[in-house]
């Protein structure tokens, strides 16, 4: 993941000192090879006029904004992975964790898999913020370990929106 985010951040800078630079040879051939770069995972990246080299800074410009998108969603999605993953090890951690009593397991199990689906809904972030605060006066209460895994799964899906 972070060779990707290096190499669209190579090439959205790339587009940038060109545009800057205003040579015409030069932003025909930055869109020709951006274009065959990402025409495989950027959606309509691809220039729709019919002529050979025949490109305008605003080509470029589509270009980068298309590959600002396109990390963006890359990040967003590489955030919801850890999240994800984030729900599945702090569960494992409180199954494992031979100082709670099972009823205490079965509580906290109940609250994770509670605040996943405030993290799952399609709510704006003060939404989940009403939802989920009440879970930041029980967890006051919890082991520091527990206490802790929760308030950073809380944090980033405050963090994500």
């Amino acid at each position: 993941m972070d060779k990707i985010l290096i190499e669209l951040d190579k090439n959205i800078k790339r587009c940038e000192d060109v545009l800057k630079e205003n040579n015409y040879l030069e932003i025909v051939i930055a869109v020709e090879e951006l274009t065959d770069k990402y025409k495989a995972c950027i959606e309509n990246i691809e220039n729709n006029n019919d002529k050979v080299w025949n490109y305008t800074k605003k080509d470029l410009e589509n270009i980068k904004e298309k590959l600002c998108l396109h990390k963006e969603k890359l990040v967003i999605e590489h955030q919801k992975s850890m999240i994800l993953n984030m729900f599945d090890d702090m569960k494992k951690l409180v199954q494992i964790n031979e100082d709670l009593p099972k009823d205490k397991i079965k509580e906290v199990i109940d609250i994770i898999n509670k605040i996943e689906e405030t993290n799952n809904k399609n709510i704006s972030i003060d939404k989940k913020w009403i939802e989920l605060r009440h879970y930041m006066i029980y967890l006051s209460t919890q082991d520091l370990i527990v206490a802790s895994k929760i308030i950073t799964i809380i944090s980033k899906i405050l963090q994500m929106g």
